[in-house]
Formats: C-alpha cells, structure tokens, sequence
C-alpha cells in the first residue's frame, strides 16, 4: 500500500497511518476511467484525477482521525476493504455526509473495488454515519481546512 505524492504535500493527511485506507490506491491503482460512488450520499464520480481529488478532500475532512480494520479480502477481480474511523468533522470536505461541524462522528465504509488488469476500475462505498458523544464530552470547533464540496456535490 503506496500512498501518492499529495499526500507528501499535505501534513494534514499525514495524522494517521490509518489515512491510507482513503488513500491507498493512489494515482497507479486507479484505472483513468475509475468510477467512484458513494450511492447513500448520491456521489458518483468519474476519472482517476478527480476521484483522486475527491479522497484528499476527504480526508482534509477528518480532524483527529483514529482508524480500526474490520475486513479485508481479495481475490482477482474483487477486493472488499472495510473499515471504520473516528473523527471530528471540521466542517469542509465530506460531501453530503449527514453531519454537522465540530461533530465527532464514526463513519463505517465497506469499499467494494471491482479490479480489471489489477487496477481499479469502480469504487462503490458502503457507508453508515453516526454521531457519537465526544470523548470526555468535549467538542471540537470545525475548522475550515478543507476545500468546498465541487459543484454538484453538494454540501
């Protein structure tokens, strides 16, 4: 699991080891063409660049990010990565999520990559949202780190 030059200029995305699991595939893994849905939030995207866009928005996202592994399996054509992560939204980059700034939300994402000549051509992400008390009862101001939602993301 590589990660791509951005992730280098960015310290932000640099929090976690676990920021991998948005980021893992990077530029090489991608095929040009990769479609990219998140089908409870409405998302589809199109091209590696602009998917690739979209995961680093993402996780700009993410204040205090804390990653646990569920499952993972692959086989040739298929490879299912689950995962749940921790995190205070800072209130930018979580297209049409349904959380507020400052929440401390725990995001459970099944990624379903469907693989052809061993890059990834469709990313389908499963995800549940939930708001959870703060640890300690304590919340975080949102931050305006990360980039707006691109037109026709919504917010």
């Amino acid at each position: 699991m590589s990660w791509t030059d951005e992730r280098m200029e960015d310290p932000t995305l640099a929090q976690s080891e676990g920021m991998s699991r948005l980021l893992w595939s990077g530029r090489a893994s991608y095929a040009w063409d990769v479609k990219w849905l998140a089908p409870a939030r409405g998302i589809e995207l199109n091209g590696r660049e602009v998917v690739l866009a979209h995961l680093r928005r993402e996780a700009s996202g993410m204040r205090e990010p804390e990653f646990t592994s569920l499952r993972c399996s692959a086989g040739e054509r298929l490879l299912l990565d689950e995962f749940a992560v921790r995190f205070f939204y800072s209130g930018a980059g979580l297209c049409r999520a349904p959380i507020e700034p400052g929440d401390f939300v725990e995001l459970h994402r099944l990624r379903i990559l469907e693989l052809t000549d061993g890059r990834i051509t469709t990313e389908t992400c499963i995800e549940n949202w939930t708001v959870l008390p703060p640890p300690g009862d304590r919340r975080r101001a949102p931050e305006s780190a990360a980039p707006p939602c691109p037109k026709g993301h919504g917010s």
